[in-house]
Parts: C-alpha cells; sequence; structure tokens
C-alpha cells in the first residue's frame, strides 16, 4: 500500500504538490496553510521527499531512507 497522504488531515501529496508548485511553498508553509505534518508527523519526510523529487506516492520508507533519497536528489 502506498503512502500518498498525510493521515491525520486526510491531504493527498498530490494535493500538497500543487500547492506547492502554485504558492512556491516549502514545508512550513503547507503545514501553516493545511495542517499536514502537525499533528503525529510521519508524513513529513515523505512531504521533504515529495518537495525534493515531485513524487506523490511512495514506497513505505523509513525516515532515513527518505533523508537518503532527498540527498540523492540535491545531488
Amino acid at each position: 500500500m502506498p503512502v500518498d497522504r498525510c493521515v491525520c488531515h486526510n491531504i493527498t501529496f498530490r494535493e500538497l504538490h500543487a500547492i506547492a508548485l502554485a504558492e512556491k511553498a516549502h514545508l512550513a508553509a503547507l503545514s501553516a496553510r493545511t495542517g499536514c505534518a502537525t499533528s503525529c508527523a510521519l508524513c513529513r519526510p515523505y512531504i521533504q521527499l515529495m518537495l525534493a523529487t515531485g513524487q506523490t506516492e511512495f514506497p513505505v520508507l523509513t525516515e532515513e531512507q527518505c533523508k537518503a533519497r532527498i540527498r540523492a536528489a540535491h545531488r
């Protein structure tokens, strides 16, 4: 089952990506606007990965795996 949303606020990464592109928003701005990554925060590394790669669906990853993919995306 892919990870594709902030479960606490039921907002998909596809929706967050559209907001990020339209408003040139970063994580803090997305969190302030939508509440994502403010409750359990399990989506935070995935949102950071989404912002780095543009992907909106992910396999279940550890936080370290997300960070490694973010680093690879910035190379």
